[in-house]
């Protein structure tokens, strides 16, 4: 969630198991896993959470009610005071996120109104050589990125103008403080196989529709090897790209950033891969 309030979006995350019956709390459930896959895909959505209500309607401070596409999945406390915050929002223009008031049936409600922001959003673990033109190439494809390394000479700023973020932290450290499931690409370029078993033990199981990880195929398969018998889920490696990249001959740092850029854009968009001279020639 990216363009969240972290201080108002924390509040109702921890808020809401202890507010809502057993109902809200699996749709609460179901809204968090939505705005995930959508964050990943860098799609539009609005999300309300009720963040105040009458000592008498406190148990549903914590609902949350997703907006998508023209529908809404979630409640907030009944169909008609639900409708009335929709159309609450829908007269007014978004600027940033924002609490509102509502009166109904007397009483005076308060909701807090996000969005997700259109801009995707990367994760390179590793400030080697290939970070940098990586960090270019996302960027110009309107990516934030954020660079994670453990070494002051690599992660700084001068080195990562374009990064978004750039955190110069042990990588357990940085992974266990990063909002992982914000995520849509996860690309691990470390310099040694130990650092990149520690990051994928972390983001394998993220929502992420790309996680890659750079190496050769003995070095990739020593490192999944490692982490099945540690038992890491079988189905959760198998959608790791690794070798990262796609096969374009590519031998310099760029050229490797390029073919890792290309990937996580053909991931992203659930392109075939195959050139489009050949798929021209089988029509």
């Amino acid at each position: 969630m990216q363009a969240a309030s972290h201080k108002v979006a924390g509040y109702c995350r921890r808020n809401f198991w202890n507010s809502c019956g057993i109902g809200g709390r699996k749709m609460n459930r179901e809204i968090f896993a939505q705005l995930a896959e959508l964050s990943a895909q860098a799609k539009p959505a609005e999300f309300v959470t009720l963040v105040s209500a009458p000592d008498s309607q406190a148990g549903y401070i914590g609902q949350m009610l997703l907006l998508t596409a023209g529908k809404h999945l979630g409640q907030l406390v009944d169909e008609e005071f639900t409708r009335l915050v929709i159309d609450k929002i829908a007269s007014l223009v978004w600027k940033k996120p924002i609490t509102l008031d509502l009166e109904y049936e007397g009483a005076s409600y308060r909701f807090f109104w996000d969005r997700l922001s259109k801009r995707r959003s990367a994760l390179i673990l590793g400030a080697g050589h290939i970070s940098q033109p990586l960090t270019s190439l996302l960027a110009m494809l309107e990516y934030s990125v954020t660079v994670v390394d453990d070494r002051p000479d690599f992660a700084n700023t001068r080195r990562f103008p374009q990064a978004e973020t750039v955190i110069c932290k042990e990588f357990g450290q940085a992974l266990a403080e990063l909002n992982l499931s914000s995520f849509g690409a996860i690309i691990v370029v470390t310099r040694g196989h130990r650092s990149d078993m520690e990051c994928l033990r972390a983001v394998i199981d993220q929502p992420a529709l790309y996680v890659g990880m750079i190496g050769s195929q003995g070095r990739v398969r020593i490192v999944i090897n490692t982490l099945m018998a540690e038992g890491i889920d079988k189905d959760a490696l198998a959608r790791l790209h690794a070798p990262i990249g796609l096969d374009i001959g590519a031998e310099t740092p760029t050229e490797i950033a390029l073919s890792i850029a290309a990937e996580v854009v053909a991931v992203s968009s659930g392109a075939n891969f195959l050139p489009l001279s050949y798929k021209w020639r089988c029509k």
